[in-house]
C-alpha cells in the first residue's frame, strides 16, 4: 500500500535512508553520502505534501519524494532538449529497505507517481540519478526513461531522464 508519509513514519524513512547510503557506498558511489537526504528533509517533504511510503503488512519500506511543480534544476537543461513536456512529476529520494530491495516496490513507488501525475493532467515524467547508480539506471531503462542530458546539484552531476506517460506502457 502507498500512501503519503506521516510524521510517525520519519523513523523508519531515516532508517531506510540509511540502508541506502550504505548500499551505494558499497557500490562506491558518493551519492547520498554527505547527509542527503538528512530527516530535515524528510520532514520538509512530509509538510510539503510530497512524502510517499510503501508499506507491506503496516511496515514502511520504500520512500520516495513525488513532486508535481517540477524542478528547478531541470531548467539546466534546454526545452527542447527534453523529450517531454514542460510540466511534469519528478520523484526524488527514491529508495528500499534492503531486505526488500529488488521484490517491486521501487517499480510500485513510480507507478504511484505516475498515477498521480495522471490524476493532475501531466503526462510528463522526469528523474535524475547518479551515473554509477546501476540499480536504479537498469530500473530507468526497464521502465522505458530515456536519458536527456546532465544536471549538476552541490553534490555533484547526475543523468536526467525523461517519459512521456501518455506513450508508456509499462508505468
Amino acid at each position: 500500500m502507498i500512501r503519503r508519509a506521516l510524521v510517525a513514519d520519519v523513523d523508519a524513512i531515516v532508517t531506510i535512508v540509511g540502508e541506502a547510503q550504505r548500499a551505494l557506498a558499497e557500490m562506491g558511489i558518493d551519492q547520498w553520502q554527505d547527509g542527503y537526504p538528512s530527516r530535515d528533509i524528510i520532514l520538509e517533504d512530509i509538510a510539503a505534501g510530497v512524502g510517499y511510503v510503501c508499506a507491506l503488512e503496516g511496515e514502511v519500506v520504500g520512500y520516495a519524494a513525488i513532486v508535481l511543480t517540477g524542478e528547478e534544476a531541470y531548467n539546466q537543461i534546454k526545452a527542447s532538449d527534453w523529450n517531454t513536456a514542460n510540466d511534469y512529476v519528478v520523484v526524488h529520494r527514491l529508495c528500499v529497505r534492503g531486505r526488500v530491495r529488488r521484490s517491486g516496490v521501487a517499480v510500485e513507488l513510480m507507478r504511484y507517481a505516475a498515477a498521480l501525475a495522471r490524476q493532475n493532467s501531466l503526462t510528463a515524467f522526469r528523474i535524475d540519478t547518479h551515473r554509477g547508480n546501476i540499480r536504479m539506471l537498469s530500473m530507468l531503462d526497464k521502465l522505458g526513461f530515456v536519458p536527456t542530458g546532465t544536471i549538476r546539484y552541490d553534490s555533484g552531476e547526475r543523468i536526467a531522464y525523461d517519459l512521456d506517460l501518455s506513450l508508456s506502457k509499462t508505468l
